[in-house]
């Protein structure tokens, strides 16, 4: 459930990979031709989404993403959805234009509250300078574990030493 952003406590990431098992990522067309090399995206009533293997991504490796600042839009702004049409209580003002923000009340770390004092303004600014390209890399968001775990993820390295042979990354 989605939830205004307004109405979210707190929230962190802790690589958990339950969003990666959870969801099919739709691919922005860019992301499809950049990721179609690999064999793991699929089209689906003229929509581009990532190919799950059984119920796993497979750039999931372990709960972490062997994409990490190359991951799709929609990963990298998890568990926030960012909306152009909302309700009040999402709206969000952002160098002079409206936005509706909902987080994903599905990630374990989104803490509820009923007060609507604004309390995670500094990750949905994050959020949106993703959105509209202005920032490629997280401080606050998904990506940022990634980047500092990458040197854990070796008996996975094959994955991104082929990716990268296919000049994904």
């Amino acid at each position: 459930m989605f939830v205004p952003w307004r109405l979210v406590a707190s929230w962190h990431c802790e690589a958990c990979g339950a969003c990666c098992v959870q969801y099919r990522v739709r691919l922005r067309t860019y992301e499809f031709l950049k990721l179609r090399k690999t064999g793991f995206v699929e089209e689906r009533a003229g929509r581009f989404y990532i190919k799950k293997i059984g119920k796993f991504c497979p750039f999931q490796s372990g709960n972490l993403c062997s994409l990490g600042n190359f991951k799709p839009l929609v990963c990298k702004i998890y568990p926030f959805s960012i909306l152009k049409r909302g309700e009040e209580l999402a709206s969000f003002e952002f160098e002079g234009e409206e936005f509706f923000v909902y987080v994903d009340s599905f990630c374990k770390n989104v803490k509820i509250k009923k007060d609507p004092k604004p309390s995670i303004e500094k990750e949905v600014i994050e959020a949106l300078e993703i959105m509209i390209g202005r920032r490629f890399e997280m401080n606050l968001l998904t990506a940022k574990l990634i980047q500092e775990t990458r040197v854990l993820q070796q008996p996975h390295i094959h994955r991104l030493k082929e990716l990268q042979d296919l000049q994904v990354l």
